[in-house]
């Protein structure tokens, strides 16, 4: 007489991408308050011990969910943009890099995902007020490697500091983001577009 084998429990890494999917869901669904490690077990299937492996709590899996987000609006602004890497062959100039750096906001400003936590979740408060978290970190990172590419193409940013520049960039962009809908009016989505690229124009003293 044959036993089937017991089932495999889904690998690792596959399981937190179906959790984050899941939890994703629930926020755009039900909202984030009412976004358990119950609810996104149920919803994913991953069993809440798995679930507890790989977040303390439902804040940690929120915070991994932000990353994963912002990545992939970078993703869709620039496949280039998935990580910090080392300089490439086509670098931008200044205006290049003005003009990639205001559609990337933009993305984000209209992100169902990060709407949704910005409206209800404290996380975002604590990222803003309290400490840079790993998706804000990566974001910078990406920035200063952008800028790096940019100070050693056009004359206009020499002497610019890419660290200074890329965390002052980023809080600079991140406060217009998250405050974009307190502004409308009289900033609808076409005037907050062009303000914000002559603020980041004005900034690099384009």
């Amino acid at each position: 007489m044959t036993t089937s084998a017991p089932p495999r429990s889904a690998p690792p890494r596959r399981s937190r991408d179906r959790a984050l999917t899941a939890a994703r869901g629930s926020i755009l669904e039900i909202g984030a308050a009412r976004t358990t490690m119950v609810e996104v077990a149920r919803r994913s299937g991953v069993g809440r011990t798995t679930l507890y492996r790989h977040w303390p709590d439902i804040t940690a899996l929120f915070a991994d969910l932000l990353t994963r987000e912002l990545a992939a609006v970078a993703e869709r602004v620039d496949p280039t943009l998935r990580d910090a890497g080392p300089a490439r062959p086509d670098a931008r100039d200044a205006d290049d890099l003005a003009r990639l750096l205001c559609t990337m906001a933009d993305e984000v400003r209209t992100d169902p995902l990060l709407d949704a936590l910005r409206r209800e979740s404290e996380l975002i408060a604590e990222y803003v007020l309290h400490r840079l978290g790993t998706s804000q970190r990566r974001l910078i990172a990406v920035l200063r490697g952008l800028l790096a590419q940019a100070i050693a193409t056009d004359g206009r940013l020499a002497g610019r500091d890419p660290d200074r520049t890329a965390t002052m960039l980023f809080l600079a962009l991140q406060g217009a983001v998250l405050s974009a809908p307190l502004a409308d009016p009289p900033l609808d989505p076409d005037a907050w577009r062009t303000e914000l690229h002559l603020l980041i124009r004005g900034y690099l003293g384009l």
